[in-house]
């Protein structure tokens, strides 16, 4: 039940560090999860027949290395339910030597379309998602509330945001959260950990503020996040972020932009 696919890292989902982007690897998380479930018979698209969607509730990220531009990856999942009512997926990026990148995992429920309540999986899905088990340790944390923002930036929901199901697609939410982090790190830093707990839904045209409290801790930078849906004022994600400087990149913002004016000469 261990699903793997083969890819390549694209210019286009490389950022500004010469790394593969965050984003990237959530959507290559979820694009291998969608090819896995597409075999069982769950995927998005079976489910919408069945007026179920699946909707994600924790994830956990760990980057030990970046992939670079061009270089060969090796991606795996695999799942195992929990309980009856959801289920933890695994997910490892390797290079072509073996050696682990990425290590993450998150857990999903199955939920009602019309009612917006989780459904059990053993009662709504075919009896091959309680079969054929692998191990996975269900360790998901949940996070604290932001108690002080010390930064903030304001998103509005676009249409490129959404999934096929109208809502806003879960590797969207990090990146808001990352995007108030002070400028200065964003340009000489790397987040390493991302932990998120999804908590509600948003919506398009939707605004959505980020807010954003740093943590004590040093030299590593840590920072606690939470979307808060300004239509309703309820906080929909919470997310944890642990940053690394990029020791082996210069990214400092004045030598980028006294660059850009030479080569403008």
């Amino acid at each position: 039940m261990i699903y793997e696919k083969k890819r390549t890292v694209r210019y286009a989902e490389i950022g500004i560090a010469g790394r593969l982007k965050p984003v990237s690897i959530f959507n290559y998380f979820q694009d291998i999860a969608s090819e896995h479930t597409a075999l069982m018979g769950v995927s998005a698209y079976d489910l919408l027949l069945k007026g179920l969607a699946w909707v994600v509730v924790k994830y956990q990220l760990d980057i030990y290395n970046y992939p670079t531009w061009n270089e060969d990856l090796i991606i795996r999942t695999w799942r195992r339910p929990f309980q009856k009512l959801y289920e933890v997926r695994k997910y490892e990026i390797y290079d072509d030597k073996q050696n682990l990148l990425v290590d993450a995992k998150c857990s999903w429920i199955a939920t009602n379309l019309n009612t917006k309540k989780p459904v059990r999986i053993d009662r709504s899905l075919p009896s091959l998602l309680t079969d054929h088990l692998a191990e996975i340790d269900n360790d998901l944390i949940s996070l604290d509330p932001v108690s002080r923002p010390d930064f903030s930036r304001t998103f509005k929901i676009r249409m490129h945001d959404l999934d096929f199901n109208r809502h806003v697609n879960n590797s969207v939410y990090p990146v808001w959260a990352m995007e108030s982090v002070p400028a200065n790190v964003l340009y000489t830093h790397s987040p390493r950990k991302i932990i998120i707990n999804y908590i509600g839904e948003s919506l398009y045209g939707d605004q959505i503020l980020s807010a954003t409290q740093q943590l004590d801790s040093t030299p590593i930078k840590t920072y606690l996040h939470s979307l808060i849906s300004e239509q309703t004022q309820k906080e929909i994600t919470r997310i944890k972020t642990v940053w690394q400087e990029n020791d082996d990149i210069k990214t400092d913002q004045t030598d980028q932009s006294r660059e850009h004016q030479r080569a403008d000469k």
